[in-house]
């Protein structure tokens, strides 16, 4: 099967033989899929596409196995400059939504929330809040599912004045007194990350715990990302 003109961003690319790439992509259409583009490093025609991460393309491929035949790539917007920290944030969304997301699923909503997450990214804003509401909106819409509107034991709505234990198997509670998997954490917190207007440093780093935490249950280890921004942001400082 050809597919045409689909518009993908790449997530991951890797040198095959010495003159070939495996592209890990991120298609609106079909989902993740990844694809070989065959002898593309001595190929004229693509002598001025540089394959970039954070790139939106329109891509043609033949899908015959796991592992699709790219056909042809070409710009569908114009060209980004990615500051190096910016492009590390990147690196980490994009290894969630590798790690997270199996293959061949569609998922328009998750593709949509992709670009418009590396547009405020790129856009030099708040990266600790946009990141929050990506890693929200990703557990979401993979049905991981994150309660932060209600009482999950009561089912009464979240009081901004209130404390509560966010227990990761079943969501926000005020009943204090339970233990386990879990964190207590402010209705405040719970409420601004769910209508998505987090702004004060305290309530950031309360969903960034959050977020952590629950997030921890569905990767299978640490990501890579975290470590080489760890690093970089070491570095950085030492340069000061």
């Amino acid at each position: 099967m050809r597919i045409e003109h689909t518009p993908c961003y790449i997530l991951h690319r890797r040198n095959y033989s010495e003159t070939s790439l495996i592209l890990e992509v991120l298609s609106r259409n079909y989902g993740r899929v990844n694809l070989i583009a065959k002898g593309i490093k001595k190929n004229k025609k693509y002598k001025s596409t540089n394959f970039d991460l954070y790139q939106k393309y329109n891509i043609s491929w033949i899908s015959k196995t796991e592992l699709g035949i790219l056909v042809e790539i070409e710009n569908s917007d114009k060209v980004n400059k990615v500051p190096s920290e910016k492009a590390m944030i990147g690196f980490y969304i994009n290894e969630m939504i590798l790690t997270l997301l199996h293959k061949h699923e569609p998922h328009l909503e998750l593709f949509d929330l992709y670009e418009y997450t590396l547009k405020k990214l790129f856009s030099n804003q708040n990266e600790k809040i946009i990141l929050r509401y990506f890693e929200k909106n990703l557990l979401q819409l993979l049905g991981y599912g994150i309660a932060l509107d209600y009482d999950t034991k009561t089912g009464n709505s979240i009081l901004a004045e209130k404390k509560y234990y966010y227990k990761i198997d079943s969501g926000p509670t005020s009943d204090l007194s339970i233990s386990g998997d879990g964190m207590k954490i402010s209705g405040k917190t719970l409420l601004q990350l769910e209508d998505e207007s987090l702004s004060e440093i305290e309530n950031i780093i309360e969903a960034k715990n959050l977020l952590s935490m629950i997030l921890k249950k569905y990767l299978n280890k640490p990501l890579e990302s975290k470590k080489l921004y760890r690093s970089y942001a070491q570095i950085k400082s030492q340069s000061k």
